[in-house]
């Protein structure tokens, strides 16, 4: 909606209430989609043990979780550090506006060719975001999670993560370049 339609975007921030930031809503709704996702994960991983409660659900995540080996826990490490660094880099580089859409919704973003954005790819925020998923993933990659299809829902997680950045690069702030 806010990618294809910014000016209904804002019309209906406005219409809200008044002093509604657009890209302050946006932000909220993109933090609220992020943790229906982890929540609806973990909902899933509780799932699988067939718990007769919620307590039991728990203690099997919980189970699942740390009965992770070593290495996944290192691999869960570093790359939710190496995500989480990319995103944080992002915010430093352009701000809350140029990661919310802000060109998009009546906020000058600047350019930026610096630091995350020269090193190699065109949507570090996406990649940092899957870096961090991944990292998240592999701390939940058990015999039980597997063979029930963690692996298809790591797959539908890129896809969507890929068909975003091929939307955004649709209409990109190129016009913006110094």
């Amino acid at each position: 909606l806010v990618w294809y339609f910014p000016q209904s975007f804002m019309k209906m921030c406005k219409t809200l209430g008044a002093g509604i930031n657009p890209v302050t809503a946006f932000s909220g709704l993109v933090a609220l989609a992020k943790v229906t996702q982890q929540i609806g994960l973990i909902g899933w991983v509780c799932t699988l043990a067939k718990p007769d409660s919620a307590q039991a659900a728990v203690r099997f995540l919980l189970a699942s979780i740390s009965e992770a080996a070593v290495q996944q826990w290192v691999l869960a490490g570093l790359l939710i550090a190496a995500g989480q660094a990319l995103n944080l880099s992002i915010y430093r580089a352009i701000g809350k506006d140029g990661v919310y859409y802000g060109f998009k919704l009546g906020h000058p973003v600047p350019w930026c060719t610096d630091f995350p954005f020269n090193a190699g790819f065109r949507h570090p925020q996406y990649v940092g975001g899957m870096l961090s998923q991944l990292g998240v993933f592999s701390l939940l990659a058990t015999s039980v999670t597997l063979n029930a299809g963690l692996l298809a829902f790591l797959a539908y997680w890129f896809a969507l993560y890929a068909i975003t950045s091929y939307m955004e690069a649709s209409g990109d702030n190129d016009e913006h370049k110094d």
